[in-house]
């Protein structure tokens, strides 16, 4: 850092990293000046008044005699000064376009020191600039707005997104950026006003809980980006020490700072990547349990969406589709064709499928959405949401009708935004005594919440507990000590995370269904090795991304369905039985033991049903004669898993679209894809019913037991496997039993199964008679 650029800039720095000051902060009247080599105060005064830059000059003009008084301060500068020189001239940006510390630019650091003082400092004024927008003033209740502010200077496009990695070696900062945090402190970014293209300077100050009410700062929502060096920029950050650290940051977050800063005012907020020591496993773990009180004390959150003009064009395009007068019209007019696309393309952004976005999106009182230099209300979305699913079917006519691909209202990143907005808007229900309870538990928030995604591994679990019914204590408690089951640790290992996690589920649920879900990160075999009762998901993320969001599905639905809405019940109300077997040393899995029965083996097993197609020899292991016409209901009953959508009672006319879609397969395997394409103005009631036979069959085997079963099977299951009835489980589990180095036997979860005629309690019934007795299963 240049010595004599800190010197000169010595009357506009306060104490760097401090406290925030109380409203009974007055300014001292001692000298702070002081006869300094010689100079005379009123030749001093003289020197400052020609030498300072204006904003400077203004400043001292409200300034007593010996004081520097900063513009909007609520005292005195305690600096004195030492050599001052002038400090008018603005910043050059060199060829690599980083700051010349030679020539710097103090009407940005001015001004960034003058709003350390006042963190209340964000009010609207009456800037203006032909080619700059002015800000919109902090949000103060849940108003709603249709644009915000639009301007006519354009950004170039950000860079494409990726799934936001964990922090790399070049977005460290320098430790002497953080000082040490006491319990119940956090820190707010101070984000120095400018225009667009100026540079960005910052720097921190200290708040804490206890004083939370009297601080006003906002808070950015944003998708984390690439860490690739070509996918960051650099800011400057002032340390407690006076001195400016050139650091890199992701271009999402830059791009985002440039958008949100105030053209002349001092903006204070509150961003997770910055205001977290990352390198402090315990400022981590403090700073993270304290998220969502940051969040929902948060004058507003900016959820930034990014720069794609798609996406803009959406933002535009809501406020029509809020107009119900003319929704009617505005699904039918084919000049609103690429309005809709738009609009599309925004639920398809990977926003939508970050799991700590919609924590921060949950909790937050007020919520914007920003693309660009377009913003609106994040309510208006939802409502938006709301009408594009109400009248999606006459928008796919739309679409097709203008030889759009219709396909597209049916990619799976649109379910996926469609569930975080229904979980951020329904997760909590204010009660009658000013309260906020919270409605989900959180194995249901981490099942339901599966597609969406996180960095860390362990943050499938963080990244919803504060959310949950099971997480901290109501608001208005101390967010440093209180009684949560699970807490946040970054020391732990995935592998204890995730074990303590399905203990907790199974006690709290008193069931055993959460070893059938497929909700945790896959992580690599190499790292972590997961007991097969913790099952991962399908697919890693990147593959959701590369191959998942092509279509509408990628796996069949679960069994077992979602907490607290079973759709069987197997082991007939039995309650669950089970202890837990610690394994030394702890990188090894436990044993999870639990209780049940033995009720058959698999002994022919049929092709997987990819892409949903019903293949022929699934007809033939079925027992069915296509030439004589021959179908056991048990079969076609089967392929929906003796259910109707979702769990509900099976619609007597299966029997018939099943049979209706046997004379369009002539070649004795039914493709569900394009019979659907095909019924799609014709049948709704037969696409109905192929809809649900590929929420069931998608991706499993068709199955004959030993005994003559017949069923659907996980696609991993092999011959010879054992269909087990577990108590507290409400669908059969498919298992696999090996022996370890000592000669012990053990089983291996393979996954859930659908049986026919046993799926509500019929095995437990004739168990006796049937010679199968109860037994334990360790599993690992």
């Amino acid at each position: 850092m240049n010595e004599e650029w800190l010197q000169a800039s010595g009357a506009c720095l306060a104490a760097p990293e401090q406290t925030l000051p109380t409203l009974s902060d007055e300014g001292g009247g001692e000298n702070l000046l002081g006869d300094q080599g010689g100079i005379e105060t009123s030749e001093r005064r003289e020197k400052l008044n020609l030498l300072k830059c204006k904003r400077c000059r203004d400043a001292r003009k409200k300034c007593r005699a010996n004081h520097v008084w900063p513009q909007k301060s609520e005292k005195c500068l305690s600096q004195g000064l030492v050599a001052l020189r002038a400090c008018s001239e603005p910043a050059l940006k060199n060829p690599r376009g980083t700051l010349d510390l030679s020539e710097v630019d103090l009407r940005s650091e001015t001004s960034l020191i003058a709003g350390r003082l006042d963190p209340q400092i964000n009010e609207s004024d009456d800037y203006t600039s032909s080619d700059e927008p002015k800000e919109p003033s902090t949000f103060e209740g849940p108003r709603r707005t249709a644009v915000l502010k639009r301007i006519k200077r354009e950004h170039p496009k950000a860079a494409p997104e990726t799934q936001p990695p964990a922090l790399s070696d070049e977005d460290q900062f320098p430790t002497s950026v953080y000082t040490p945090l006491a319990a119940g402190e956090f820190r707010i970014l101070q984000l120095a006003p400018g225009r667009h293209d100026d540079d960005i300077c910052c720097s921190f100050m200290i708040a804490s809980m206890a004083e939370s009410d009297k601080v006003k700062y906002e808070a950015i929502s944003y998708l984390w980006g690439s860490p690739r060096p070509q996918q960051l920029a650099q800011i400057n950050l002032l340390d407690p020490h006076g001195k400016v650290h050139p650091i890199n940051i992701r271009i999402n977050l830059f791009h985002a700072l440039r958008r949100l800063r105030h053209p002349k005012k001092m903006k204070p907020m509150w961003i997770d990547a910055l205001c977290i020591d990352r390198k402090t496993t315990h400022e981590m773990n403090t700073q993270v349990s304290m998220k969502r009180y940051l969040f929902r004390n948060a004058q507003n959150l900016c959820f930034w969406i990014g720069e794609d003009e798609d996406c803009k064009n959406a933002l535009k395009f809501i406020p029509r589709i809020l107009d119900l007068f003319r929704i009617d019209k505005l699904i039918r007019d084919d000049s609103a064709i690429d309005d809709w696309a738009a609009f599309v393309a925004l639920l398809k952004n990977p926003v939508w499928s970050r799991l700590w976005i919609l924590q921060e999106v949950a909790v937050s009182q007020n919520t914007t959405l920003h693309c660009g230099q377009v913003a609106i209300h994040y309510g208006d979305l939802v409502d938006a949401m709301a009408l594009f699913r109400t009248c999606q079917e006459q928008i796919s006519i739309l679409f097709r009708h203008n030889q759009k691909n219709e396909n597209v209202l049916l990619d799976r990143r649109l379910s996926v935004a469609e569930r975080f907005i229904d979980v951020s808007m329904n997760v909590f229900r204010p009660t009658s005594s000013g309260n906020v309870e919270r409605l989900l538990s959180l194995e249901t928030l981490v099942c339901y919440l599966s597609d969406l995604d996180c960095a860390d591994p362990l943050d499938r679990i963080y990244s919803v507990l504060a959310i949950s019914k099971d997480g901290p204590a109501p608001w208005g408690k101390t967010p440093i000590e209180h009684d949560m089951v699970l807490h946040i640790d970054y020391d732990k290992s995935v592998l204890d995370v995730y074990q303590e996690f399905v203990v907790q589920t199974i006690k709290t649920s008193h069931s055993l269904d959460i070893i059938c879900r497929n909700w945790a990160s896959r992580v690599p075999q190499t790292e972590v090795h997961l007991p097969t009762w913790v099952r991962p998901l399908q697919f890693s993320s990147q593959q959701n991304a590369n191959i998942g969001y092509i279509s509408e599905r990628i796996e069949a639905d679960s069994m077992v369905g979602l907490p607290g809405k079973n759709y069987y019940n197997a082991s007939g109300g039995r309650k669950t039985i089970f202890y837990l077997e610690d394994s030394q040393p702890r990188y090894i899995p436990c044993s999870l033991s639990v209780c049940g029965l033995r009720v058959d083996t698999i002994s022919n097993l049929g092709p997987r049903a990819e892409e949903g197609i019903i293949l022929q020899e699934w007809f033939e292991l079925g027992q069915c004669d296509l030439v004589l016409d021959e179908l056991p209901d048990a079969f076609w009953m089967t392929l929906v898993a003796g259910r109707g959508p979702k769990g509900s009672t099976l619609p007597s006319w299966y029997n018939r679209a099943f049979k209706y879609c046997l004379l369009l397969s002539p070649t004795g395997n039914i493709n569900t894809n394009r019979i659907i394409d095909e019924m799609k103005s014709q049948s709704p009631l037969v696409v109905d019913f192929l809809r649900r036979v590929q929420s069931v069959i998608w991706n499993r085997k068709f199955f004959v037991s030993s005994n003559k079963y017949i069923g659907l099977a996980p696609p991993a299951a092999q011959v010879g496997d054992f269909i087990c009835i577990l108590y507290g489980c409400s669908v059969p589990v498919v298992l696999r039993r090996q022996e370890d180095m000592n000669g012990k036997g053990f089983f291996q979860v393979v996954g859930e199964s659908y049986v026919h005629r046993i799926m509500d309690g019929e095995a437990l019934a004739t168990a006796k008679a049937s010679g199968i007795f109860e037994e334990d299963f360790e599993l690992r």
